[in-house]
């Protein structure tokens, strides 16, 4: 049978004609037709996929892997580079296919193709979230299973922890809604399972820092690795899936947070007076929350600088080249922020707030100087990398930290590197300055009362949660190499840290969300002092 593709057949969905065989055999033989008429049309809406344009989206499959050690039509991981504009890189879809009577309207987001073979038909699915899938990649995790496929390894990599949970038959499997650039099931409330979209040859710094806390560290408040899944090819290695143990929780800080912001806000718009005891109750704590926040994210910093041991987590003194390369960093990412800031067309508020921060553009590399000057005997450590409210689970009263994957939009090298413990803290500050713009945009403001009370309470909710944070940050960190005294000394290089995280957030906005560059635009001018 030759290789073709039919768009009559179904008009939502892409259907290939295949001939027998195994699902690796299939693809193979589909290769030319798969990636260039069904990858474009299934990325073009699958929400993990920057680009929603079919047209101009290109890809090229670079390979295919196994991905269960049972052979009966086994699931399957295709590789491929995609294109699109502005945009590329390398993309990875587990893949199932499914022999039945395929009916159109039951084409889904997971729906990659319909087969058809002869008289046979049947659907290639994505199986990112599928039960099916799951259940064979827990097995191999718990088999520690190296499967090949030509000049290809998948390895299945658990650890210690793996042992502890209950191996009964998983019979739940729940994608997370939400997700943008991976896919994240709950399973059974035993495991997360998290698949990787993008791959990036290199070491996970998810997957070294959560196995480092989970079997080195042994560090409790935050999910037990249990396992990863890495592809390989000769020297290169990226990683594909990672699992870790469920945790039960209430929700993340940020949405736990804002739910408690709206209640309180919502009390003041309808009474236009002080808050009920209620909402002060609920304000209490709120700031017992972020108290936690502060406390484990200090014994977390303790943990990742305990054992020097491990080159990769040993702490290395503060040069004057990590000064310059921060400095730099910053300078040309403000750089393109300052060209992007007087070329946009904003509304009164926001080209004010955008005038005051061009004025410090002269003197922006004296005044990131100045503020590293002091910082001596300063240590960087393994850190988060990308902490803010939403990488933080509620457990009762206390706090678990996830996601160590570091910020999205650096490339893995830079998420690895070690930094100052400040680093972390300044990105949990900027996102506390989050959550209460994000509630004042939310709040109703009735007219008959004073339109600022409302700002004015958010504002000094910012303030005392950023103190309670810090304070409870000084009083848990024992390790005086990562938070040095004086005090005045280690508020200068959180400045530093909040002006780069300020600019990270402005360069982000103005190309995402520009209705929320008001609160990074302030949050830089905070920290700059004025």
């Amino acid at each position: 049978m030759g290789e073709t593709i039919d768009h009559t057949l179904s008009p939502g969905c892409r259907t290939l004609l295949v001939p027998p065989g195994s699902t690796l055999d299939i693809l193979t033989h589909a290769k030319t037709a798969f990636e260039r008429d069904v990858l474009p049309f299934f990325l073009s809406r699958s929400r993990w996929f920057p680009e929603r344009s079919e047209v101009d989206i290109s890809t090229e499959v670079i390979g295919f892997a196994p991905l269960s050690s049972e052979s009966a039509m086994r699931p399957c991981l295709v590789l491929f580079t995609a294109r699109g504009r502005g945009s590329s890189g390398l993309y990875s879809i587990p893949v199932r296919i499914v022999w039945d009577e395929f009916e159109p309207q039951a084409a889904n987001s997971k729906t990659i193709a319909k087969l058809q073979q002869d008289s046979k038909h049947g659907t290639l699915i994505d199986a990112a979230a599928e039960p099916a899938f799951i259940r064979r990649l827990i097995a191999d995790l718990r088999r520690a299973s190296i499967l090949r496929h030509g000049d290809r390894e998948v390895r299945f990599n658990p650890t210690s922890r793996l042992q502890h949970i209950d191996n009964r038959p998983i019979e739940n499997v729940r994608s997370v809604d939400g997700e943008q650039s991976n896919s994240t099931s709950l399973v059974d409330n035993r495991y997360v399972v998290k698949i990787y979209r993008r791959l990036e040859d290199g070491v996970s710094p998810e997957v070294e820092v959560g196995r480092f806390l989970t079997d080195v560290a042994n560090f409790a408040n935050t999910p037990a690795l249990l396992g990863s899944v890495d592809v390989t090819r000769g020297e290169t290695t990226s990683a594909v899936a990672v699992i870790h143990e469920f945790v039960e929780n209430r929700g993340d800080a940020w949405t736990v947070l804002a739910a408690a912001l709206d209640r309180v806000m919502e009390t003041r718009s309808s009474a236009g007076s002080e808050p009920a005891g209620a909402a002060e109750t609920e304000l209490g704590a709120c700031q017992k929350l972020i108290a936690a926040l502060g406390t484990r994210l200090a014994q977390m910093h303790a943990a990742l600088a305990r054992h020097d041991e491990f080159a990769d987590f040993r702490p290395v003194p503060v040069s004057a080249d990590h000064r310059r390369h921060w400095i730099d960093d910053i300078l040309v990412r403000a750089g393109r922020v300052f060209d992007r800031l007087t070329g946009e067309p904003f509304d009164q508020a926001t080209v004010a707030l955008t005038q005051a921060l061009l004025a410090h553009r002269g003197a922006l590399r004296s005044t990131l100087e100045a503020l590293l000057a002091p910082a001596t005997n300063l240590l960087n450590i393994r850190h988060h990398g990308d902490f803010h409210l939403g990488q933080v689970l509620v457990v009762n009263d206390d706090v678990f930290i996830i996601d160590f994957e570091g910020e999205p939009r650096r490339s893995l090298a830079e998420r690895r590197m070690k930094a100052p413990a400040a680093r972390d803290v300044a990105g949990l500050i900027r996102s506390i300055d989050y959550a209460a713009g994000a509630a004042l945009q939310r709040a109703v403001i009735p007219h008959r009362d004073d339109p600022q009370e409302i700002p004015r309470r958010l504002e000094q909710w910012r303030d005392e949660s950023v103190e309670t944070f810090i304070t409870s940050y000084f009083a848990a960190m024992k390790d005086a190499r990562l938070w040095p005294t004086p005090e005045n000394e280690i508020r200068q290089l959180l400045r530093f840290f909040l002006i780069e995280k300020a600019f990270y957030e402005i360069e982000y906005e103005i190309g995402h969300r520009p209705e929320w560059l008001t609160l990074p635009l302030s949050g830089a001018l905070r920290a700059f002092g004025a």
